[in-house]
C-alpha cells in the first residue's frame, strides 16, 4: 500500500515492508546464534575426545613410570617383602598385597608397544586402572594354584590391552615379581557380557566351589574399542616358573626389561 497526493504522486511507502525486514532479522540472528551454540559444542567434543584419547594416555605414561621405579626401587631393598611369596608359589601362601599398591610387572611380548612392563596393582577399580593393570582382590597371585585374574583398558589411560583381539592361542603373558618370572601360554579367548562373573572363578567353567589344582590366568577388557558392550577374555595356564636369580626367560631381553 502507497499513500498518495491528490495529483497521484507517491508520497511514502506504507509499513508492512519493513516489517518484513525486521522478522527476517530475528530469524537470521537466532540462526546464526544456534550456529554459534553448535560450533561451541563441536569444539568442546573434539576437546573431550583429545582429552580421551591422549592426555589420558600422557597421564598414563607418567603414572606407569612412577609405579614402575618405585617397584624397582622397593625391589633392590634387600628387606623387601615379595607379596607373590617364597619358593614355589604354586604351594605357598602368598602375602596378600595391599590395594591400590603395585607387585608386579606384565610383559606381553606379541603386545610390545603397549603392554611392556607395565605395572600389576591390586584392585580393579578407576583410580587403580589409571595406573597399571589391576589384579582382582581374592584371585590367585602370580604362578598360585587357581586363577590370577588381570583387568586393563583397551582405550584410554595408556590402554596396554588395546590390541586384546590380536594375540592368538600359545603366546605368552610373563609376570615378574621381587622374586620370580612366572610365564602364562594363551589356551583360548571368549567374549562375554559384562555380568557374567564366572571368568573370576577359581577355575573358570566350572562350579565356583572347585578346588584348582593348576595355575591358570584370565586377562581381559572392553570390547569392542571404545565400548564398553561386552568383555574381550584370554585363559590360559602357567607353562614356566623361575627365580630371578636364574635370569628371566627367553621371551624377554635384559636391555629392554631394564629400559622399558
Amino acid at each position: 500500500m502507497r499513500l498518495r497526493q491528490n495529483n497521484g504522486d507517491v508520497l511514502v511507502s506504507a509499513l508492512p515492508r519493513p516489517l518484513r525486514h525486521r522478522r527476517r532479522g530475528r530469524w537470521s540472528t537466532g540462526i546464526g546464534l544456534l550456529g554459534e551454540l553448535l560450533l561451541t559444542l563441536g569444539v568442546l567434543l573434539l576437546l573431550f575426545v583429545l582429552w580421551q584419547l591422549w592426555w589420558t594416555d600422557v597421564l598414563a605414561g607418567r603414572a606407569f613410570t612412577e609405579e614402575r621405579q618405585a617397584l624397582q626401587q622397593e625391589w633392590a631393598m634387600p628387606t623387601s617383602t615379595d607379596h607373590a611369596g617364597a619358593g614355589d608359589s604354586r604351594n605357598a601362601n602368598p602375602v596378600r598385597p595391599i590395594p591400590g599398591k603395585a607387585f608386579g610387572l606384565v610383559f606381553i611380548p606379541q603386545l610390545r608397544d603397549r603392554a611392556w612392563a607395565i605395572p600389576v596393582l591390586e584392585g580393579t577399580d578407576r583410580d587403580t586402572l589409571t595406573k597399571g593393570m589391576g589384579h582382582h582382590e581374592g584371585s590367585a597371585m602370580p604362578g598360585e594354584l587357581g586363577n590370577f585374574t588381570l583387568a586393563g583398558h583397551r582405550t584410554t589411560y595408556g590402554a596396554p590391552l588395546h590390541d586384546i583381539d590380536q594375540l592368538q592361542v600359545g603366546d605368552e603373558v610373563i609376570i615378574q615379581t621381587g622374586r620370580r618370572y612366572s610365564t602364562y601360554t594363551l589356551t583360548n579367548s571368549i567374549i562375554i557380557q559384562p555380568h557374567e562373573g564366572w571368568i573370576l572363578d577359581p577355575v573358570p567353567g566350572l562350579p565356583a566351589d572347585t578346588e584348582p589344582d593348576e595355575a591358570l590366568l584370565t586377562m581381559y577388557s572392553c570390547h569392542p574399542k571404545f565400548s564398553a558392550a561386552q568383555r574381550f577374555v584370554w585363559f590360559g595356564r602357567l607353562t614356566d616358573q623361575r627365580a630371578r636369580s636364574a635370569g628371566p626367560p627367553a621371551a624377554l631381553d635384559e636391555q629392554l626389561l631394564t629400559d622399558p
